[in-house]
């Protein structure tokens, strides 16, 4: 394709993109610099996959002081899946002075300015603390950031924490991770009939079930893939991508990412910016969660990954050899 033809029909796709974005924006923005037309664009030209113009952008916004920019940024910088082709490709100097605000030897993070600017991004920075509160999962709900609130429960899981008990029954706790509170109530003869109760209302296909020892048949696993909010990335993917056989696709993918927590934290790097539907049909979302079941495995397992795949659903497999060879550097 001619370079003046792809730009174009990248301005296209950029232009469709913000135009959904903006529909499904609150009305009122409540991050500073989310509703500026500059920040838009730059938003716009990153779920488009233009991502050399977008950071470039993004950054100049941020030194500018826009605290929508400064976050997004901030949380590109440390979500591998989110990073492209073109940012992979930079020296480790521009990446730097791209991603991050000055001072130290690697920079700092936007995230620290943001806090200044809006509470939102403190709760980032809580999250990214040994130390984080308990409930500070039930902040980013009240934050309207659903996915960041199930990310701050599964990063509490990983470091052994316990007393989801003690937040289960608080408005904005995720359905979609019972099972940590499952594995307390268990413990407790007064309170286990609870997690027969809640097993009875989930779908037969949530992956939870797995948890305690029943784990979903292939067909309602492939069913609840294709409908549950925490999985509409998968679903995305594969009713757009390979619409011959979504289910194949779905059940593929979420055997290639081999985590059930992974899925549950990927999407939208902050909804309140980005919204979750438009972050998953867009070009960006798409490859980022290519990218994350890439990122499943090293490169030793990278072959092994991708036979795998061929053998559930070659159109899965594709899009994955496809997305890995965008990251080989190129020779002029």
């Amino acid at each position: 394709m001619p370079a003046s033809v792809w730009v174009g029909a990248r301005r296209r796709v950029a232009s469709v993109i913000l135009g959904l974005a903006v529909m499904a924006m609150p009305a009122t923005a409540e991050i500073p610099g989310q509703e500026a037309s500059a920040f838009q664009d730059a938003v716009a030209a990153w779920l488009a996959e233009d991502e050399g113009t977008a950071l470039t952008d993004l950054a100049a916004l941020a030194q500018g002081g826009n605290a929508a920019a400064r976050i997004l940024l901030a949380l590109i910088d440390k979500t591998p899946a989110l990073q492209g082709p073109w940012l992979s490709h930079q020296s480790r100097d521009a990446r730097l002075e791209l991603m991050r605000a000055p001072g130290g030897m690697s920079g700092r993070s936007w995230m620290t300015a943001a806090a200044a600017q809006v509470p939102v991004a403190g709760l980032w920075l809580q999250l990214w603390r040994v130390d984080a509160p308990i409930d500070l999962p039930l902040a980013f709900a009240r934050a309207d950031e659903p996915r960041a609130a199930r990310e701050a429960l599964v990063a509490l899981a990983v470091r052994e924490r316990r007393g989801f008990a003690g937040i289960a029954d608080a408005p904005g706790y995720p359905d979609s991770l019972r099972f940590l509170v499952w594995r307390e109530w268990l413990e407790d003869p007064d309170t286990a009939a609870r997690v027969r109760t809640e097993l009875a209302l989930i779908p037969p296909g949530d992956p939870q079930r797995a948890r305690i020892g029943t784990p979903p048949a292939p067909g309602a696993l492939a069913e609840w893939l294709l409908s549950a909010p925490e999985s509409a990335a998968i679903a995305a993917l594969c009713t757009t991508r390979c619409p011959a056989a979504p289910g194949d696709c779905a059940l593929a993918a979420h055997d290639a990412l081999a985590s059930h927590r992974a899925l549950l934290v990927f999407g939208s790097p902050s909804e309140a910016l980005i919204p979750s539907d438009v972050f998953h049909a867009s070009p960006k979302g798409q490859s980022s969660l290519l990218r994350r079941i890439l990122l499943a495995v090293d490169a030793r397992g990278r072959r092994a990954q991708l036979a795998r795949a061929e053998a559930r659903d070659s159109c899965l497999a594709d899009l994955l050899q496809s997305e890995a060879q965008r990251y080989i550097p190129r020779r002029d």
